[in-house]
Order: structure tokens, then C-alpha cells, then sequence
């Protein structure tokens, strides 16, 4: 303390305390652990005997500090959601005075820590970047958003986040930050690039003949559906004495069978080869892969000489009926007929003809095999009365067709056979191969 009527440059001491005001946070747009306050006080009212020439505001805890030349001083460096007291010192050119009292207590808060990165998966023109939230900086999180790059194009929400606008083909990669009141946070790492791809549109190929599928791009899953050529009507046959004819007209033939199944290709192409309508016999196998469809088979035959149509033969899917009989008795004028035998079902023969004659009526139709794999090849019929000698066809051995995608590719038929010639013959069909490309 300065004494009455000494000289003054006698008494040159270091300054007396400030008096402590208040400390405020300042959050706005602070970084993430570098909070700042801003501490206010009164110069001391002994300033030693000579001029101040800094205060100095130090925290606690931490010790951090800042100086300035008069009030307010600010401290910067604080860590985020950390409560704090401030103290402040006074310095002349003799030294640096004893601390105020502490002031206020104070949480520094700040912007929100940058968060973690996941991953990101890519969709049509979109992608989803998954991450972990940081701390908050003292302060609740309002958004996350997710930036692509290039293009920022952005997207915002809770993990996982959806950044749409995105060109298909292109490659990004994804940050993302977290928004307070305080302002937003620094950008995360990047995600591993990836490139979005519009859906792959499922794609039918239909083959009637043989060839070789190769696909767009590997890899290719696919189900197939393959279906065998349709089998040849049976042998016809005749007898006649004086008085008697006997005529045996083959059944029709059986359908191609129906296969299916499924498969990747990851490299190359498959052959694909596709059953031919029997001729004279059974129908070709049509096969994908390890798919394999076999053809109908042939038609009964007609054996007239002991009066009894053959059976139908044996086929992929069924053989066709046994044929019908035509028995007459010119003397008599009588006219009887058998009937025609059942189709075989999936992979069995064809049943024979009836075994007994009867007057006045015509012959039956081969009745359809059990399943979709089924078939059964009809006998002609023989009209009587008034209808005598108008024949009519057979009708033809079927395998159920095939629907794929709501698109209906029609039955595997084996031939039929129409008694009259001016009727002619059904023909039988080809088999084929669908295959429906899914990814």
C-alpha cells in the first residue's frame, strides 16, 4: 500500500486480485471439444503502482487459459459437455497478482462429435450408408445427413440413411455428419465405394428349335421348363373275307413330357435342344442343363387279324390309347366298334381298346392321363346311321400347357387320327424349352 508523502516509484508492488463477475458459454459453431466461455470481472482496485498489462482467465478443471486487456477474456479449448469455474489474475510489470475468487459454473457445449462410418450399399439410382452417432457435444442431435460424392446428393435420418438421385453406373462414396443447435460436426470417413444398378428385369426366352443360350451377363439364375415332341399316331391294319372286314385304326400319340428345374450360369453358354414330333414313333427329348423332358410315346397300333387293337406304346409321359375296331359283317350289314383304349398316365403306356364289340355306336375318345405331365392319344371315331362314314379326329395326346410370366406356350400334343382321309391327320407338335432368366 502507497505511504503518505513517499516518493511513488518507491512503492512498486504487483496488483491486487480482480473481482470475479460472470462466466457465460458460448456454443455457437464450436468445434467439438474446443468450447469457449467468456469470463467478465473488475480491474482491481490496487493496481500495484503500475499500469496492468494483461489479465489472465484460467479453468478449472483443465487449466485452460486466455489474456486480454481488460473484461471480458475468452477461453477457448474447453471439452465439450465439461462443467468449468474460471479464476483471474491480474499482471503488472512487477509480476502477476494473487487469483480472484472462482466464478460461475459453466458446461461448455459444442457441436456434435463426427460420426462414425459404416458401410454403404448400393440400390436403383440410391444407396444406403449405415454409421454409429458420436458423442453429442453436449447438445441433442437433431440430423444426420449422408453426402455422396461426387454430386452431393444427401439424405438424412436415423441409421441406415437413403441417399436417392443417384446415376446408375456411376461409383460414390458416402460421409456423414451430425447436427446440434450448436452447428454441425466434421464429416466422417468415407464409405468403400459403391455403384448403384437399376433391378434386373426378368427376362423369358421361349425356343422351338435348337440352339445355344448364352446369357447378357453372368451370373445368370434361371428356372426352365422343358417340354419332349409329341408322339406319332399308331399303325393301322385291315382284314377282309366274303363276308367280313376288320379294321384296326391306331391311337393317337402321347405329349412330351413336361420337365422343370433351376440353375446359375456363371460363365459361358448351355446348349439347348429341343424334341422333334415323332414320326413313325415316339417324340424327340428336349433337354436344358440337367433338365431333360423325354417325348411321347407312339400310338396302339392296329392288329385287325385277331380282332383286338394294340396297346399304346410306353413314353415319357404316357403312351397314346390303343385304337379303335371297326368290325362289319357285309352279309349282316352290322356294324360294331371297340372302344378306344385310355392314355397311359405320367410315363406309363396306353391302355388297349375295349374288348367288346357292341352295335350302333361310335368309338370313345382316349381319356387324358393323371397330371400335367400327362398325355393321352385318342382313336379315331366312326360315325353310324346317319352319320356313317363321316370320321371325325382323333383326339390328341396333351401335356398341360405351360404358363410362364402370364404367358400361356401351349400344350406338348401328340397326333391324333381322323378315320375319313378328307379329315387327314392332326399333327403332332415339337416340344420346346422356356427359360426365365431372374437375376
Amino acid at each position: 500500500m502507497r505511504i503518505l508523502g513517499t516518493v511513488a516509484s518507491s512503492s512498486r508492488e504487483v496488483p491486487n486480485a480482480p473481482t470475479i463477475g460472470t462466466a457465460t458459454n458460448v456454443p455457437s459453431g464450436r468445434a467439438y471439444n474446443n468450447g469457449r466461455a467468456d469470463v467478465t470481472f473488475t480491474a482491481p482496485t490496487y493496481d500495484g503502482g503500475l499500469p496492468i498489462t494483461a489479465y489472465t482467465v484460467t479453468s478449472s478443471p483443465g487449466g485452460f487459459t486466455g489474456t486480454g486487456a481488460s473484461s471480458p477474456v475468452t477461453v477457448t479449448g474447453l471439452q465439450s459437455s465439461t462443467s468449468y469455474t474460471f479464476t483471474v489474475t491480474a499482471t503488472n510489470s512487477r509480476g502477476t497478482g494473487a487469483a480472484s475468487a472462482a466464478s460461475n459454473s459453466i458446461t461448455a457445449t459444442t457441436v456434435p462429435q463426427a460420426p462414425t462410418i459404416g458401410s454403404a450399399t448400393a440400390g436403383n439410382a440410391s444407396a444406403t450408408v449405415t454409421y454409429t452417432a458420436g458423442a453429442t457435444g453436449g447438445a441433442t442431435i437433431t440430423t444426420f445427413t449422408a453426402t455422396s460424392s461426387p454430386g452431393g446428393q444427401t439424405g438424412t435420418g436415423a441409421s441406415p440413411i437413403t441417399v436417392s438421385g443417384l446415376t446408375n453406373g456411376t461409383g460414390y462414396i458416402f460421409s456423414v455428419t451430425a447436427t446440434n443447435a450448436n452447428g454441425t460436426s466434421i464429416a466422417s470417413a468415407f464409405t468403400p465405394l459403391v455403384t448403384p444398378v437399376a433391378p434386373f428385369s426378368p427376362t423369358t426366352y421361349y425356343y422351338t428349335a435348337s440352339d445355344t443360350f448364352t446369357p447378357s451377363s453372368y451370373p445368370a439364375t434361371y428356372d426352365v421348363y422343358v417340354v419332349g415332341g409329341g408322339g406319332y399316331l399308331g399303325a393301322t391294319s385291315n382284314t377282309s373275307t366274303a363276308n367280313i372286314s376288320n379294321t384296326c385304326y391306331g391311337g393317337g400319340g402321347g405329349g412330351g413330357y413336361y420337365a422343370t428345374g433351376s440353375g446359375t450360369i456363371n460363365s459361358g453358354s448351355v446348349t439347348v435342344t429341343v424334341g422333334a414330333a415323332g414320326i413313325g414313333g415316339a417324340g424327340g427329348t428336349s433337354t436344358f442343363a440337367a433338365v431333360n423332358a423325354a417325348g411321347g410315346a407312339v400310338g396302339g397300333a392296329g392288329i385287325a387279324a385277331n380282332q383286338k387293337c394294340g396297346d399304346g406304346g410306353a413314353g415319357g409321359s404316357g403312351g397314346g390309347a390303343g385304337g379303335m375296331q371297326r368290325y362289319r359283317n357285309n352279309t349282316l350289314d352290322v356294324l360294331a366298334h371297340r372302344n378306344a383304349g385310355n392314355a397311359g398316365s405320367a410315363g406309363g403306356s396306353g391302355n388297349a381298346s375295349g374288348a367288346d364289340p357292341f352295335f350302333n355306336s361310335t368309338a370313345g375318345n382316349g381319356g387324358v392321363g393323371s397330371g400335367v405331365s400327362s398325355s393321352g392319344g385318342g382313336a379315331s371315331t366312326y360315325g353310324f346311321g346317319a352319320t356313317a362314314g363321316v370320321g371325325s379326329y382323333g383326339t390328341n395326346g396333351n401335356t398341360a400347357g405351360i404358363t410362364v410370366a402370364s404367358v400361356n406356350y401351349g400344350s406338348g400334343k401328340g397326333l391324333g387320327f381322323g378315320y375319313m382321309a378328307v379329315n387327314g391327320n392332326r399333327s403332332s407338335t415339337d416340344g420346346y424349352v422356356v427359360i426365365r432368366r431372374n437375376a
